[in-house]
């Protein structure tokens, strides 16, 4: 969940300079996470490896951009959340399987262990879910939802992103058909979401200034950005409704045509050590406000992680990316 725009690089600049490498790097990074860049200084401090971090903005404008570049990657790694997305690059050879041995490294616990994909397509480096995002001075402690089924009450009132530009929202909606059923999922959102100035928000952020300050009084939001915002000591509360909450890894990828294996594998193996999982946890913005998937690692303080999770087909959901990001449009963005 990004707020920031590509550093150093245009990103018109990028798409024009496809036909030779951008880069003179040793690893090129594409990520839509907030602690990506500190977590490169970490590593080239740790091994003298020079990273470039291209961030175009959101997740949805990442992807944009690796389809843009088609046969001609520029990057060597892509870090983003949402575990049908990366399935999805996977299953379109953009990205190749992690080696087994660069798994075996990582010192997963075991719910980090279930998040690894069967296809390889992704190394998890953290996680989360979406939540109920609840202002608790706008609702009575007594009205407060419990399940998606409750958001029928507050039909109008309730603040969403655009999956077509958010990784965690997309996962969610997939999660989201797969835990009510897809007729009943596109019934109950379309009882719920009925003004499109809110379910149609490009960020967390955002639907964080629709609930605290705006025409919102609940949010479907990433639990990491709501866990900010309570931090700072804003009115907010998470909900995980009684459907089941749907895992959402961050995942790191490898391009397929990387010619940096060695660097990669070396940043896969900072990312995952004690130092790597500090730089990503060094700041107060919503992705610090992660999951550990890593043994002898804790979450910030307050950050909840006994969470009752429900994991992804990613299959089913990578096959219907497209469909339900257009319907998802053409019902609830403006």
């Amino acid at each position: 969940m990004l707020h920031k725009t590509i550093a150093g690089l245009a990103f018109g600049v990028a798409l024009t300079s496809m036909a030779a490498p951008a880069f003179s790097a040793d690893l090129v990074l594409y990520d839509a996470l907030d602690f990506s860049g500190k977590v490169a200084k970490a590593f080239e401090a740790k091994t003298g490896l020079k990273v470039d971090v291209v961030e175009p903005g959101s997740t949805g404008e990442v992807l944009g951009k690796i389809a843009a570049e088609g046969n001609n990657p520029q990057f060597d790694i892509v870090w983003l959340d949402g575990s049908a997305v990366m399935e999805r690059m996977a299953s379109d050879h953009v990205l190749q399987p992690i080696p087994g041995d660069v798994y075996d490294k990582a010192a997963f616990t075991d719910f980090g262990k279930s998040l690894i994909p069967a296809s390889h397509a992704f190394l998890p480096t953290g996680a989360s879910t979406t939540a109920l995002e609840v202002n608790t001075k706008k609702v009575a402690a007594d009205k407060t939802p419990k399940s998606w089924a409750d958001l029928a009450h507050f039909a109008g009132t309730v603040a969403a992103k655009d999956p077509n530009l958010s990784g965690p929202a997309y996962q969610w909606l997939a999660g989201f058909f797969q835990t009510n059923g897809i007729d009943a999922g596109k019934d109950l959102l379309g009882k719920v979401l009925t003004t499109k100035s809110l379910s149609g928000l490009s960020s967390g952020g955002k639907v964080n200034t629709a609930v605290l300050t705006g025409n919102a009084s609940v949010g479907i939001n990433q639990d990491s950005a709501i866990f900010a915002k309570i931090a700072s000591g804003e009115p907010v509360i998470a909900v995980y409704p009684a459907e089941g909450s749907i895992a959402l890894p961050q995942g790191l990828g490898i391009s397929a045509k990387t010619t940096h294996m060695d660097a990669a594998r070396k940043f896969i193996d900072f990312v995952t050590s004690a130092e790597g999982q500090a730089a990503m946890q060094d700041g107060d913005d919503t992705d610090f406000f992660f999951m550990p998937v890593i043994a002898g690692v804790k979450a910030k303080p307050g950050r909840q992680t006994e969470v009752a999770f429900v994991h992804l087909d990613d299959k089913v959901a990578s096959a219907h990316e497209a469909e339900w990001k257009q319907w998802y449009k053409d019902h609830f963005v403006p």
